[in-house]
């Protein structure tokens, strides 16, 4: 079967088309406010597509974000389709495609660009915020995870733990003399230790597993469904790459860390996972540093 494919660019000012039918009137109403009744991107875009799909009707509705790395279709793609980039003010807001067994109607089309006039600004005002959340979890100098998205993300992990029992493990990370590579070098030589340690964990852990910055020169890592051995491993690992790393500021920095490690799967009370992470890193460095301690 040939398929009917169309695309078009859609911005508030390049829409002014109100369609023939006026029957759809209340529907178009209330779309428009259910719009306004969340910021996040995801139930946005849920109210959108389901309200889109049920107006046409379409076999599926899918928005796709290359920028922000972001999807979500509702329904199952067809043949026939109409595929729009979303736009406003110069900027991309992403893409939205409709497909369906049959082709579609011109009332149908500018219909569904009615309905795409209406999403414009709550989309861009999504983005935003999805923008926003993200810079407040991430590390302004490393760029990686901050506190607040390691608080999110632990109780992540104890809750997963508590209901289907996969184990995790956390290693607290600690630069050995680090305020003595300040003191030595400067301060700009510290902030490029700390990005280079952050970029040498961050490469040798595995693609399941994220890497926060604690505070400080304190990185932790969580090691989602991996038992004590595994942990112990990757741990090791992530100790050789640092102490095998040179950071070139004015002078080469040659920089080691002490690791502490625990599970969950040793703990009577899952939530001390951390508690004791923390107190094996202490005891790695009071047995000389570079090193790493697991405690039970």
């Amino acid at each position: 079967m040939k398929s009917n494919s169309s695309s078009k660019v859609i911005g508030i000012d390049g829409y002014r088309v109100e369609t023939k039918n006026n029957t759809n009137s209340n529907d178009v109403t209330r779309l428009a406010l259910k719009l306004q009744q969340t910021i996040e991107l995801a139930p946005l875009l849920q109210i959108f597509c389901q309200e889109t799909v049920n107006l046409i009707p379409c076999d599926s509705v899918r928005y796709q974000n290359k920028m922000n790395v972001f999807n979500y279709q509702a329904g199952e793609i067809n043949v026939h389709r109409c595929r729009y980039q979303l736009e406003l003010e110069g900027e991309s807001l992403g893409e939205i495609e409709c497909t369906r067994k049959k082709p579609f109607s011109m009332r149908e089309t500018d219909l569904i660009e009615r309905l795409l006039s209406l999403l414009i600004y709550p989309l861009r005002n999504a983005l935003l915020y999805q923008k926003a959340v993200a810079e407040a979890h991430r590390d302004p100098l490393t760029q990686i995870s901050n506190r607040a998205a390691f608080d999110e993300a632990l109780n992540r992990e104890i809750c997963s733990y508590k209901r289907h029992n996969t184990n995790f493990a956390l290693m607290m990370i600690d630069i050995d003399f680090f305020k003595q590579v300040n003191d030595t070098y400067g301060h700009i030589a510290g902030d490029s230790v700390l990005k280079a340690v952050s970029q040498i964990i961050h490469k040798t852990i595995r693609r399941s597993d994220e890497v926060f910055r604690y505070g400080g020169e304190e990185f932790v890592v969580i090691l989602s469904n991996t038992e004590l051995e595994g942990a112990k491993f990757i741990a090791e690992r992530v100790r050789r790459e640092i102490k095998k790393m040179t950071v070139h500021s004015h002078e080469k920095i040659n920089v080691t860390a002490s690791i502490g490690l625990s599970s969950s799967c040793s703990q009577q009370d899952v939530t001390d996972t951390l508690y004791h992470a923390d107190k094996a890193l202490y005891q790695a460095k009071d047995e000389g540093r570079d090193k790493v301690v697991i405690r039970p």
